[in-house]
């Protein structure tokens, strides 16, 4: 008979851990049987309380607002508003408050955050002939946030992340460990860049948005109408960014009429007069337009603040500053149950880190097994340096890099690339360790 430890019955709960979620995440998505069931809507793999999502959603939101050439007119914003809370009222999701936004750019997109930023850009609005294919647009946005889609995205992220870390840290992640996954999430920048919708979360917000216009009084067909649209552009060359990543309008305006059918919606027509909707126009007319080298799209105000956060957002680059001050340093905590601490530090290639470190970390569980920075000889299944010891500190270049080294009680080295410097635990188990490390920082040319 084979005789189970403490340690080896902990590892096979995590492996255990690790199966059943990862079969979770990587599963067909429900919306995806049986057409889109009304109850599992918003259900499914999330790690955030609704308080988180909104805390986060407020954050990217002023980052984004820094940035992006926002339309201020308060007719026009009233009138979006409107027409917002319209499909509001009879959406599956009314537990946060609504905020949208107009962006004064011609690029026809439009976009949502956690916590229920809606963005609509202005050549978007100018892109539509009724109010109702406007409707068609912003309920789409607001079908993600009632999906939770980026919520989901988000945590498959932290799972995946998990699968080198420990996926336990995800799973208990939405009291204490908060912190750590903030800084593994990042700024609006890293949001973004790593924010796929799959083409099952395009289509659920869709059939949402088709949904409530119609029980919102809109014409059904204007989401049809402007499908067509974005057909004509993708065949006329002039594709816009944003329908890489969505399916094609011609199976996006096939499977409208498809659910406008089932609906039964035979005649076409808005219980909306189109007055409003032509003065929010003609409003928008009188707003100059930012000139070519200085239209603000989603993707220039990303680079901007990545530029910014020092490639804190969603690139590993840094973007050199003459103001900043090309020598930092700084003591950093790193505790033993650490996923990656951020430092606060940039680098730029080329650049020269130092690094001191003391303390200890008692790497095992319900053992008093404690080691130093330089860790302790031993195997785990998903350290992130899987030849290196045990509990070693360890760093990496970006919060998206799956390259590391390790760093222990002493480390000089020159940058190979750009981006925020990380520091972390090179553990499988980590979320049980305790003590900690502390790590003098030096960064320079």
């Amino acid at each position: 008979m084979l005789k189970t430890t403490a340690s080896s019955r902990a590892l096979c709960r995590q492996i255990l851990t690790l199966l059943v979620i990862t079969a979770l995440v990587f599963s067909s998505n429900p919306a995806a049987d049986n057409k889109f069931r009304p109850d599992k809507i918003g259900k499914g793999l999330n790690f955030f309380s609704r308080d988180q999502e909104v805390a986060m959603g407020r954050s990217y939101s002023s980052q984004l607002n820094a940035e992006l050439q926002l339309i201020d007119d308060p007719e026009i914003q009233s009138y979006i508003e409107r027409v917002g809370t319209r499909l509001i009222d009879v959406s599956q999701r009314k537990d946060i408050e609504y905020r949208f936004f107009v962006v004064n750019t011609k690029e026809i997109n439009a976009f949502a955050v956690p916590g229920g930023f809606i963005y609509v850009n202005r050549g978007l609005i100018e892109k539509t002939d009724t109010e109702s294919e406007l409707a068609g647009v912003l309920g789409h946005e607001i079908g993600h946030v009632v999906g939770r889609h980026s919520l989901k995205q988000l945590s498959k992220k932290l799972l995946l992340a998990g699968i080198a870390v420990g996926a336990g840290m995800a799973i208990s992640a939405k009291s204490e460990r908060w912190g750590q996954i903030a800084t593994l999430i990042g700024g609006v920048g890293l949001f973004f860049a790593s924010l796929k919708y799959s083409r099952d979360d395009e289509r659920e917000a869709d059939w949402l948005a088709l949904n409530e216009l119609n029980q919102a009084g809109y014409d059904a067909w204007g989401m049809v109408t402007f499908f067509e649209k974005l057909e004509a552009m993708t065949t006329g060359g002039h594709t816009p960014a944003f329908l890489s990543t969505h399916p094609l309008p011609k199976e996006r305006k096939a499977n409208m009429r498809q659910q406008i059918a089932e609906l039964n919606i035979d005649q076409p027509g808005s219980r909306y007069s189109q007055v409003e909707y032509m003065e929010c126009k003609n409003q928008l007319a009188s707003i100059l337009m930012p000139p070519p080298h200085k239209d603000k799209t989603l993707s220039n105000a990303l680079a901007a603040l990545d530029a910014a956060q020092g490639g804190g957002g969603g690139s590993d680059q840094v973007a050199h500053s003459e103001s900043s001050d090309p020598s930092r340093s700084e003591t950093i905590r790193v505790p033993g149950d650490s996923t990656w601490v951020d430092t606060g530090l940039d680098v730029l290639p080329g650049h020269r880190i130092e690094i001191q470190a003391t303390g200890q970390v008692l790497w095992k569980k319900n053992s008093q097994e404690a080691c130093g920075p330089d860790g302790v000889p031993g195997k785990g299944f998903w350290k992130p340096i899987s030849k290196a010891n045990t509990a070693v500190l360890i760093g990496k270049i970006g919060p998206s890099s799956s390259s590391c080294f390790v760093v222990g009680s002493a480390f000089t080295g020159r940058a190979t690339q750009g981006g925020r410097l990380f520091l972390g635990i090179n553990d499988d188990n980590n979320f049980d360790n305790r003590g900690e490390f502390q790590a003098r920082v030096f960064v320079g040319p």
